[in-house]
């Protein structure tokens, strides 16, 4: 099994261990007054400990999202009890804060446990397989850097807590993916508006400014950036307009899909780590998983 099918089955399992877990993140958000997004927010602050957070740290992994939004969502937080702001634009969790984001975080593991209070010995040795594969990856050489990945390792449960441990270790390998798309893009000095707007115009999934406008307003950015971000396109000749439409160029189609390409060069190469038959020992256990949680949802 090749990695691109290797990690689409992991997320396929990541999304099916989920719906053990998601119904009681609902219920947390829920009851919090805060927003899904916010919550992340919450979770990624306490991965930067003992540094503040800003949204500079939170624009490493994100760039795509406004500075003032994720400002706007830390400030929300700390009107709330759940933040601190040490200096202008530097936030820390509180007491209470630190407790509900632990609580966030164990009541949803707690959930993936029930999912399969005795897991056998096919769910321990998943999970390392798994460690195996994310220690590879913090180790591999960049490009690309590990900003993520090493962030998102800093909440990664005890593998004898094998669910928690897997659903963690699918977080840092998505992490890792992020790592890596950057790498692949950010030397191009396309701004991240830019790139986002590329990707959707390349997915055909908008085909006009009123689109990009309309389809990444939870970015948080006026209407003139993505004006601006579409006339960066245009000067690089990876898009062209006629009549209100846009239109990527072959220029544009090659740039971006060697931008795949690349993503999925620095995502695999870690994976070298995992030889045969470890790949279908790898296919085999996340099947058997993903096929024993469907049966427990039904």
């Amino acid at each position: 099994m090749n990695g691109q099918l290797l990690w689409n089955l992991m997320r396929e399992t990541w999304s099916v261990l989920g719906q053990h877990f998601e119904p009681i993140i609902e219920t947390i958000v829920a009851d919090s007054g805060l927003e899904t997004r916010t919550w992340g927010l919450l979770l990624a602050v306490l991965t930067f400990e003992p540094d503040h957070t800003t949204p500079a740290h939170l624009m490493v992994r994100g760039p795509y999202t406004a500075a003032e939004s994720y400002l706007a969502r830390l400030e929300a937080a700390a009107e709330m009890g759940y933040l601190s702001e040490v200096a202008e634009g530097e936030f820390y969790l509180t007491p209470a804060g630190r407790a509900e984001t632990q609580r966030f975080i164990e009541r949803a593991r707690h959930a993936m446990v029930a999912a399969l209070p005795a897991p056998g010995d096919s769910v321990i040795k998943l999970a390392h397989y798994l460690d195996q594969l994310v220690r590879s990856c913090l180790n591999t050489q960049p490009p690309p850097d590990i900003w993520s990945i090493r962030l998102s390792h800093r909440l990664m449960p005890p593998i004898d807590s094998p669910l928690p441990f897997i659903e963690q270790s699918f977080s840092c390998l998505a992490a890792y993916r992020d790592d890596a798309h950057l790498a692949a893009w950010q030397a191009s000095g396309l701004t991240a508006t830019a790139m986002e707007a590329l990707t959707f115009i390349w997915r055909a999934q908008v085909d006009s400014l009123d689109g990009l406008v309309e389809h990444l307003a939870q970015r948080g950015h006026h209407r003139q950036v993505y004006v601006d971000a579409v006339s960066e396109l245009r000067k690089r000749i990876f898009v062209t307009s006629a009549q209100g439409r846009l239109h990527i160029t072959k220029t544009g189609q090659h740039f971006r899909d060697q931008v795949e390409s690349d993503t999925d060069q620095y995502f695999f190469k870690p994976w070298a780590v995992l030889k045969d038959p470890g790949t279908k020992d790898l296919e085999r256990l996340l099947l058997k998983l993903r096929d024993e949680l469907r049966r427990k949802n039904n």
